[in-house]
């Protein structure tokens, strides 16, 4: 068993492995620990959408992130298919975001924001609009169609970082809880970390990706780190007779947080809810009727759908709602990637990517530079 490793990465959701996947790629050696199993949590539960469930209203850090991420991810999703073989399901559905009356001036800003970033951006009239989906409901008053968002397959993805990683010389070791860290005695540096089964394994940089459960990595450190879990729920069925083509959002006339997404094999998913109850992942009757209620609202034909599966995740969600990504203070070789929220598989990539530059030259690169935990 390797006992040491450049950089163990605790958490081996999507953004452990990408970490691993884009610090293999610069030669680096890594060990990834994760108490349950590859991608088994949050990462699981996910949509897999790539498009931010609300755009934000206003130019910001963030939003050139959340767009930049929207745009690197297809990027490298060939060279992950082609190092493991496995079919990551992207697919550019496009998007199409239903609009309330008074809301088709508002939305103005961030359409702008889109099409500076070359998305294809257009403001469809409801005939326009039901042209693409005939089953939107009839009182359809406007909607923004969006032609480069989409969606991956996040158990297949995550899968993929860790499967490329691995081909790079990676290292994952499942069931593996981490309880602690092995500090030097005259600095603050992490010369390792300890598991609950009492074994020490070595490194010369840690990174804390584990998602929902940050915060209580952050106590080692005697460090806050402001992460907590919000649960989701989504409800999976079969396609109406004639399938929904594009993902659908509500921009305002029932639930903000709603979705529809066609899925492969004749299905679609209906999601997602936000319930802050802690570390709770159960299914419940009341957030999966609501789904169904704004879900039919927006395209009746489903209410005739049969229900396949129901399920509940945990979103990584921060107090101002931005991840934290970098170096955490007070400490030489510590960095933290955790706190997506609902974007972590779209962000998955250029986290990766500008964590593993950080993680292995000592650059911050710009597009992180406000999210650095001392920003945050």
């Amino acid at each position: 068993m390797q006992r040491s490793a450049d950089v163990i990465i605790i958490g081996a959701g999507i953004i452990g492995s990408s970490i691993a996947y884009f610090l293999g790629k610069r030669g680096v050696n890594v060990l990834v620990l994760d108490k349950n199993e590859i991608g088994s949590q949050s990462s699981s539960a996910a949509a897999g959408l790539l498009a931010p469930i609300r755009p934000l209203a206003k130019e910001d850090n963030y939003r050139r992130l959340l767009l930049d991420g929207i745009k690197r991810l297809p990027a490298i999703v060939p060279e992950l298919e082609e190092a493991t073989n496995i079919d990551v399901e992207y697919r550019l559905t496009g998007t199409l975001r239903v609009l309330p009356r008074d809301k088709k001036k508002s939305v103005s800003d961030w359409v702008t924001s889109y099409k500076q970033a070359g998305f294809h951006v257009e403001m469809l009239s409801p005939d326009e609009a039901h042209e693409r989906e005939p089953l939107l409901f009839s009182e359809l008053c406007a909607a923004v169609a969006i032609a480069e968002e989409g969606q991956v397959n996040p158990i297949n993805l995550t899968q993929a970082y860790a499967g490329a990683a691995k081909a790079l010389g990676a290292t994952f070791y499942e069931h593996c809880e981490v309880v602690g860290i092995q500090q030097a005695s005259d600095q603050e540096k992490v010369t390792g970390i300890r598991t609950v089964e009492g074994e020490v394994f070595s490194c010369n940089h840690l990174v804390i990706a584990t998602g929902a459960w940050s915060a209580c990595c952050g106590q080692w450190l005697h460090w806050t780190l402001p992460v907590y879990p919000v649960r989701g729920q989504i409800v999976a069925l079969k396609q109406p007779a004639s399938p929904i083509k594009h993902i659908i959002f509500d921009e305002g006339l029932y639930d903000e947080d709603i979705y529809i997404a066609p899925k492969p094999n004749n299905g679609l998913i209906i999601g997602a809810t936000k319930a802050d109850v802690g570390f709770n992942t159960s299914v419940t009757a009341g957030e999966i009727l609501h789904l169904l209620d704004v879900g039919t609202r927006l395209v009746p034909a489903l209410e005739q759908c049969e229900i396949t599966r129901t399920w509940a995740g945990l979103r990584p969600k921060t107090p101002n709602s931005r991840p934290i990504l970098g170096a955490v203070p007070g400490w030489e070789n510590v960095f933290v990637a955790s706190g997506h929220g609902g974007f972590g598989i779209m962000l998955s990539a250029i986290t990766g990517e500008t964590l593993a530059e950080q993680i292995a030259t000592g650059h911050i690169p710009d597009i992180i530079r406000p999210f650095q935990p001392e920003a945050s």
